[in-house]
């Protein structure tokens, strides 16, 4: 089965839809998906559907270099407060940033931006 995007478009939102091909060869379709509301269709089944869309979320990684006392911008700050101060004024909305001691393998700190939500997971 192959997925890939048609010109098609969707009757319910008119977002572009996904065409689904029965063989790798491309000869048959086998229906139609719109990955935006759910839409689903099958010509061959005579089937038409909506499903609802999956959350979908996106994780973004950032990797910074690590900090040390000589990155402390105010001699009588910390590294802490270092890690706090460039969290508030550099971080997206969509970031985590965590402060990691090196030696001991553990978080020492943790910053969310405004639209992460916190999971007891």
């Amino acid at each position: 089965m192959t997925i890939e995007q048609s010109d098609r478009p969707c009757p319910d939102c008119d977002h572009p839809m996904q065409v689904i091909y029965v063989t790798e060869l491309k000869q048959v379709v086998s229906g139609w998906a719109c990955p935006e509301c759910g839409y689903l269709a099958s010509e061959k089944n005579g089937v038409e559907d909506s499903v609802e869309k999956p959350v979908s979320r996106e994780y973004l990684l950032r990797i910074e270099r690590p900090l040390s006392d000589d990155d402390v911008r105010n001699p009588l700050a910390s590294v802490e407060d270092e890690f706090r101060a460039r969290a508030r004024a550099e971080m997206a909305d969509d970031e985590v940033w965590l402060l990691i001691d090196p030696d001991e393998d553990r978080i020492v700190d943790a910053r969310l931006g405004d639209d992460v939500e916190e999971s007891d997971s």
